[in-house]
């Protein structure tokens, strides 16, 4: 099931926060209060003191019984899911709290923090309001995250602040914060810390990138098809899978939507694709045939087949294989042109 993959990948920060046994300030010991301190934290102004209180105090309500339930949680509801690998828990509440000037009577917890749910106006509104910006993955859960760019979230300081984000969730979305603690550092393993530039994605496709630059491009694609939007590079904004018509052949390939567009031989691209066996190009877009040709310095010599071009960029001896890698073109009909590098593996003879 996709959503318990998704789950495992991350420390559960709601979860795991509910099973601390810190003794709660007195301050969260009403309805009001916990509700108070709720808002806090769900519109992002909420202390560390303040997070750990009230997870504290929710701690005994959801996984005790309702007769164990303090008097200000007394008429709580406390739903968790029936996937026993899903930390999400539906949290009711009797009297309403407003979040972003939201009326709503419930909260969810799972294992990205808290959140209400909202509809499509609500989530757009909020969007607009704080300048947030959309990521999409057809991989895996959830589908689509609104959240500040990274760089935007850092100028000036040390470490990034708390952020709105808001999420799909089925048919409607979920609003909540992200906050700069010790779950947002675990989100990203310190091995995919190091990710592609620019440079190093155009030197790839160009068949020149060395082995730390392919090291970096290989961390960044682990990161976009194995982890959640939120810990994806900055410069990422949609990843999907989608099939490319290559000589009659259905290409099953990986997409990687980029915000800023990389160079190809002084060609822009925005659009990256990734396939088995070692093929990684760029969607030229609207770039005709013959100016992606031209470009890339491929003519009649190099057609290997009927709208598919290739020229031997470079031969490499490694532990018993010759690795070969060769520029490309291929002409994909409507679905546009792509060009890149094919990269293969041939056993030398002992």
């Amino acid at each position: 099931m996709m959503l318990s993959r998704f789950s495992r990948l991350f420390v559960p920060a709601a979860a795991s926060a509910l099973l601390m046994t810190v003794v709660p300030p007195a301050q969260a010991t009403t309805t009001a209060n916990v509700q108070r301190d709720l808002v806090e934290i769900l519109e992002c102004r909420a202390t560390p003191a303040t997070r750990q209180a009230v997870t504290t105090a929710l701690r005994g309500a959801r996984y005790g019984t309702p007769q164990e339930r303090p008097a200000h949680l007394q008429g709580w509801g406390f739903t968790r899911s029936d996937d026993e690998e899903d930390t999400t828990t539906l949290i009711d509440m009797p009297d309403a709290l407003s979040v972003h000037g939201i009326p709503t009577h419930r909260v969810v917890a799972d294992d990205m923090g808290f959140w209400i749910p909202v509809d499509a106006a609500q989530r757009a509104r909020i969007v607009s309001a704080n300048g947030l910006r959309h990521r999409s993955s057809t991989l895996r859960e959830p589908f689509q995250v609104w959240s500040a760019p990274a760089a935007l979230a850092t100028a000036g300081k040390t470490s990034s602040p708390s952020a709105i984000v808001v999420r799909s969730d089925g048919e409607g979305y979920r609003v909540g914060c992200d906050y700069p603690d010790s779950i947002r550092e675990v989100r990203v393993p310190a091995r995919l810390r190091d990710t592609a530039t620019a440079s190093d994605i155009g030197a790839a496709l160009e068949c020149r990138a060395d082995h730390a630059a392919m090291q970096r491009i290989a961390n960044t694609w682990e990161r976009v098809s194995e982890l959640s939007p939120l810990a994806w590079p900055d410069n990422v904004s949609a990843v999907a899978e989608r099939e490319y018509d290559a000589g009659g052949r259905k290409m099953p390939v990986m997409v990687v939507t980029l915000e800023q567009p990389v160079a190809l031989q002084g060609l822009p691209a925005q659009s990256l694709v990734l396939a088995d066996g070692g093929y990684l190009a760029a969607d030229m877009g609207d770039a005709p045939l013959e100016a992606v040709l031209d470009a890339t310095g491929l003519g009649a010599p190099d057609r290997q087949a009927e709208g598919y071009w290739m020229r031997e960029a470079a031969r490499e001896a490694s532990s018993g294989y010759m690795r070969v890698r060769a520029f490309s073109v291929i002409a994909t009909g409507s679905e546009g042109v792509l060009a890149g590098c094919m990269t293969s593996e041939v056993r030398l003879a002992r």
